[in-house]
């Protein structure tokens, strides 16, 4: 499923003229399909056809669909009030098929907001059809009172549905930036396709849960459209096949290369993650010194032995070690709980900024720290490569010492990655993927769960394992987000999103794995 900005939805409305549907038709598929979800909410409540559903509708196309939407409603017997937000007194063209102009109100003829306060508290359902994609500045004057009234509405009405057409009005819809006035919806319907805001923080926040509703745009118009959003039937195809005649070999084999003294426990979470992806052969690279604490917990994996450190770090002359086997492996994770010391920095940059070929690689945590205190890494660093970070390892690698990023938006992420020729795994909130060639994918999952330490090791682990079965990067950088989505979803509708460990995942990853193919796990 793609997901688009302002400008292509726009562009997807014009060809869909083409195919001679046109741009009221959409309007009135988008109205019937909020006005259905509208109907499923008060057949989930205590509500009934007497309670009072507000439509705030704008002068746009926003609040064409908004109208739309009221309708419908109004036409089943249902208790509407469409109530014009526009300024001007200007009211979409779609007001003149209304069967009852009745239910039709003016905020001109409303000028202290006394009628919209009694109709608010009166709601049950809200539809905010305002402005949906088409902000263009801060929101001000009357409708940001509007707005102060809905927000005060909400705190008071626990039971109170707020429901938002494409985007809650004051979200940037190509952003997902948030102006000081806002709706905060329950439920967002994204109309045809998912707009970037109803995936990307902050504005996602104020999304609710989100719905894409199907108004009958072509099939097949949206080829050109570079971003995507990670589904089912999207990763499915992309799952590693498992052959009846197969050994460890057929599976492939991962080379882990991090841990320390005083992060044991990552190497246990990324080499555990990529044997319960299915890897045939998983190989730690680590202080010797923790060894026999990692067997205990997966006796499983193998060892390379390398030198260490007299604190418990892995020594800088190990790189000699590790490129004398590392011919063996299809797979090469790098980083997870390795610790930031000169002997392993001397060991990143002699493994990384020598001109190397690596199988693969895949680089976490330390090692992404470490190659940010090199301005020209990527310059040494050339080939293609994933790399997992989280916000503070990203900024760093773009040279943001001074000040961490909150967000950083999807465009700047291309522009590393085809400035570095890397696979950036952005994790976070709906974790973004993007490639060098400009494709990008978001992940429909936030979970609180996952921002507990370990989590980005068991991401990391479960990439590398998916590389080692033959998936090519990108298709395993994807695949790898996704799982591990899917088995933090897993986890949290267990027990909650309190609580949760990273090592909490590892069991769901290949019941995840066995879930997609229709087991039913």
């Amino acid at each position: 499923m793609k997901i688009v900005n302002t400008n292509q939805m726009r562009s997807l409305e014009q060809r869909s003229l083409e195919f001679n549907i046109s741009t009221d038709t959409l309007m009135e598929n988008a109205g019937l399909e909020a006005a259905q979800i509208c109907k499923e909410v008060v057949s989930k409540t205590p509500y009934s056809k007497t309670d009072n559903i507000l439509i705030l509708a704008g002068s746009g196309n926003n609040g064409g669909d908004a109208i739309v939407t009221g309708r419908i409603l109004s036409d089943w017997d249902y208790n509407v009030t469409i109530y014009n937000c526009s300024r001007s007194g200007r009211v979409h063209e779609k007001a003149s098929t209304l069967s009852n102009s009745s239910i039709l109100v003016n905020s001109k003829s409303d000028p202290n907001f006394d009628l919209l306060l009694n109709l608010v508290s009166k709601a049950s359902i809200i539809v905010d059809g305002i402005i949906g994609t088409g902000i263009t500045g801060n929101i001000s004057g009357k409708l940001k009172l509007m707005l102060k009234i809905l927000e005060t509405a909400q705190k008071s009405n626990q039971e109170l549905t707020v429901v938002a057409l494409d985007v809650p009005t004051g979200i940037d819809a190509d952003t997902g930036n948030v102006h000081s006035s806002n709706v905060t919806a329950d439920i967002t319907i994204a109309f045809g396709y998912p707009k970037i805001a109803n995936y990307t923080m902050p504005g996602a926040k104020h999304c609710g849960s989100v719905s894409v509703a199907d108004i009958g745009m072509p099939e097949g118009i949206d080829e050109e459209i570079e971003t995507a959003l990670l589904t089912d039937e999207l990763i499915i195809p992309k799952l590693p096949k498992r052959p009846l005649d197969a050994h460890k070999g057929t599976f492939g084999k991962v080379l882990f290369i991090g841990g320390c003294q005083r992060y044991k426990g990552a190497s246990y979470l990324a080499t555990r993650a990529s044997a319960r992806t299915g890897a045939g052969l998983v190989t730690a690279a680590i202080p010797p010194s923790i060894q026999i604490g990692l067997s205990e917990k997966v006796p499983e994996i193998t060892y390379l032995m390398v030198a260490e450190t007299t604190d418990g770090y892995i020594d800088a002359g190990a790189d000699k070690q590790v490129m004398e086997a590392i011919e063996n492996f299809n797979t090469v994770l790098i980083g997870c709980g390795m610790g930031i010391t000169d002997s392993t920095i001397s060991l990143i940059y002699s493994l990384l900024l020598s001109n190397a070929q690596l199988p693969s690689p895949v680089i976490d945590a330390d090692a992404l720290t470490i190659l940010s205190k090199r301005p020209d890494w990527y310059l040494k660093f050339d080939q293609l490569a994933i790399l997992t970070p989280h916000i503070g390892e990203m900024s760093r690698l773009i040279g943001s010492n001074l000040s961490i990023h909150k967000n950083i938006s999807t465009e700047k992420l291309i522009t590393y990655a085809n400035k570095w020729n890397k696979i950036i795994v952005m994790k976070g909130p709906y974790t973004r993927v993007v490639s060098p060639d400009g494709l990008v994918f978001i992940s429909p999952m936030a979970n609180p769960g996952l921002a507990s330490a370990g989590t980005g090791d068991v991401l990391a682990g479960t990439i590398a394992g998916l590389l080692a079965q033959g998936l090519n990067m990108a298709n395993a950088a994807v695949t790898g987000v996704y799982i591990h989505s899917l088995a933090g979803q897993r986890v949290k509708n267990m027990m909650g999103d309190t609580g949760m460990l990273a090592s909490d995942i590892l069991n769901e990853l290949p019941l995840t794995i066995a879930n997609l193919k229709g087991l039913n796990v």
